[in-house]
């Protein structure tokens, strides 16, 4: 009778141990640590006033190995039949990506976060905003200036592409009035004499004659582009003056370009920030820059796609 009731409250601490284990994680207890376990308890006497069982009986002897093997093959089995619904219940799980734009959407977001979480966060950025807040404005002016005037000759030749002869003569007007009254492009004197800036690339001339987009691509170190501009950016640099500058002086030049591009993007972070997918925002924004410039601002609109919008703000209404 002793030993039934000590084995009863063995059983009980064993089902508390095995609770703990399956709340925790924690590993199973080894063979060894329960043959120690047993060992000990060999020695244990209960005095019948401290048993919370049966107070006018006194428990006193061993455990015998039969009981102890009894209760290390009942934890076996419970951790066995955890283990089995773990099993049955682990689920693996895929991510698929269906936008047909962009069909390496994998490495993309790859690059994205290499991109934008390294070399953006701990270089582009800061370089940008030193650039914005330290260096003065009228020197910021004319560089970009300077830079954006080498790209009026091929801006000429591309809205002469498009049949936009308004624009063709736009760029050639602002080419000769800044190359010599405005000190080689760094004052814009076309701009104040009423002509403004409007620059075409020979990626707009290929969208403008229905080219599409082509696959979305984050390039590595570069940022986002379409297949189109990846295929069609060497046809620009085949003009004067851009075609009689070295390789050295194209690289200083789209730095440049992009310097600026980057420190006039400082509004815009938080943005992408807050964004709950940046790279999905990212690239949203970009596919519809690309169809501005080559509708010039003017993007047709989808009828389809306002329908839905109405018919879902009528849901909401």
């Amino acid at each position: 009778m002793d030993s039934v009731v000590f084995t009863k409250e063995r059983n009980m601490k064993f089902k508390w141990i095995m609770l703990v284990i399956a709340v925790f994680g924690v590993a199973p207890i080894s063979a060894s640590q329960l043959n120690t376990y047993g060992q000990d308890a060999e020695r244990i006497h209960v005095d019948s006033t401290k048993s919370p069982i049966d107070s006018d009986q006194s428990i006193s002897g061993q455990i015998d190995d039969s009981d102890i093997a009894s209760g290390i093959q009942g934890i076996d089995s419970d951790v066995i039949a955890s283990e089995d619904d773990a099993e049955v219940t682990t689920a693996e799980v895929t991510v698929t990506y269906i936008d047909p734009r962009d069909p390496i959407e994998g490495f993309n977001r790859a690059m994205w976060d290499f991109n934008y979480q390294f070399l953006d966060r701990y270089f582009y950025r800061p370089v940008a905003h030193g650039y914005k807040d330290y260096v003065p404005r009228p020197v910021k002016t004319g560089i970009n200036n300077f830079v954006t005037n080498l790209d009026e000759p091929s801006t000429l030749v591309n809205n002469t592409l498009q049949g936009k002869w308004g624009w063709a003569a736009n760029a050639g007007g602002r080419f000769t009035i800044n190359s010599t009254m405005g000190l080689l492009g760094v004052i814009d004197v076309a701009d104040m004499m009423g002509l403004p800036r409007k620059q075409d690339e020979f990626n707009e001339v290929l969208g403008y004659y229905g080219v599409p987009n082509g696959p979305y691509f984050m390039a590595p170190f570069l940022g986002p582009y379409v297949t189109r501009e990846v295929a069609s950016f060497w046809v620009d640099g085949l003009y004067f003056p851009l075609s009689e500058i070295t390789v050295w002086q194209s690289l200083l030049k789209w730095g440049l370009e992009n310097l600026d591009k980057r420190a006039v993007a400082i509004d815009q972070e938080r943005l992408v920030d807050n964004a709950l997918d940046p790279y999905t925002f990212v690239k949203e924004a970009y596919f519809q820059h690309m169809d501005y410039k080559v509708y010039d601002g003017d993007v047709p609109v989808d009828l389809d796609e306002d329908e839905l919008l109405d018919e879902f703000m009528q849901e909401l209404d």
